[in-house]
């Protein structure tokens, strides 16, 4: 996250300045400016150059740093370096803009309690950058661009993130502090916070599938679950009737929550898919690109011996 301090570190920067010049003009020691400024190095928003005796910090050609100097001169009355601080991006970060969203979704997009997205929508309500509606919170589309910084710095950090597990490394899905990444290297199930996820990792529960080149990995999770699996796997590709195949044979032949099910969907934004799915599951018909009764079947038998009807 940006802490306060790297948030006015980055209100000040504008063009290259000295190490010396940054921590008068902030008012700070330079060992603590140098501290900070290697943080947000390390988060991609400056970079450090020595030139002689001095340290020069410039800053990046980021897209998050671009957006943040916008709302610095849209918005001069306003302390982003509060506002964007912490938790509040986090928070920013699992809503949308006119798009109202119920509390335990924002909490669940985020990755935060609900305790906290109540605390920071407060503050935020006050400042009009949040609205809210009978249907839940929204970003004002005045404040759009906070929404859209948001979006950006967390797909930066994610994005430095999967280049450290794989110089390949595209990520296919971002999030807060969270991501799916596709890569052609096989890494093992598991490295560090890394998981292999989607098709791949059918194979934990009975379905092994070959791999076709690309694989998939999930950040952060301690253990996959089936659900996770299950979803991730729509995530990654547009599911035709050989992933929907798989994903309902696995369905049929494992316990699975419902309900969290649904809520994983919501926030990987397949619900629409999970729904359809379960109907099917259900009993209810549907054409393509979902298989037919006896495809499923026959693919059940091969894996999980016969149908119980």
């Amino acid at each position: 996250m940006l802490t306060r301090t790297e948030l006015r570190v980055l209100s000040a920067l504008h063009k290259p300045t000295s190490l010396r010049e940054l921590s008068a003009q902030l008012g700070l020691s330079r060992a603590r400016v140098s501290t900070i400024t290697r943080s947000l190095e390390i988060k991609g928003l400056i970079e450090r150059k020595r030139e002689g005796k001095k340290i020069m910090v410039l800053p990046s050609s980021t897209k998050p740093l671009e957006l943040f100097h916008e709302l610095l001169a849209r918005f001069p009355h306003m302390n982003f370096a509060s506002l964007l601080a912490g938790r509040n991006l986090k928070v920013i970060g699992g809503m949308a803009i006119e798009k109202p969203r119920a509390a335990w979704e924002i909490a669940l997009r985020a990755n935060v309690s609900r305790y906290t997205v109540h605390h920071v929508l407060s503050g935020l309500m006050e400042r009009l950058i949040v609205g809210k509606n009978e249907e839940g919170y929204f970003i004002t589309k005045r404040f759009s661009l906070i929404k859209e910084f948001a979006n950006e710095y967390f797909r930066l950090q994610n994005s430095i993130k999967a280049k450290s597990f794989s110089e390949d490394a595209t990520i296919v899905w971002s999030g807060v502090n969270e991501f799916i990444l596709a890569t052609r290297s096989f890494n093992d199930k598991t490295l560090d916070l890394f998981q292999l996820t989607g098709l791949a990792r059918f194979g934990d529960f009975g379905l092994t599938i070959i791999s076709p080149g690309v694989y998939h990995y999930y950040w952060p999770s301690k253990q996959i679950t089936l659900e996770e699996a299950i979803v991730h796997a729509l995530v990654v590709s547009e599911p035709g009737t050989r992933e929907l195949l798989y994903i309902i044979t696995l369905l049929k032949a494992k316990k699975f929550n419902t309900a969290k099910l649904r809520r994983l969907a919501l926030k990987f934004d397949v619900l629409e898919i999970i729904n359809e799915i379960i109907e099917y599951l259900n009993g209810k018909e549907k054409g393509y690109p979902f298989p037919s009764r006896r495809e499923v079947e026959e693919v059940y038998h091969q894996y999980f011996g016969r149908l119980k009807r």
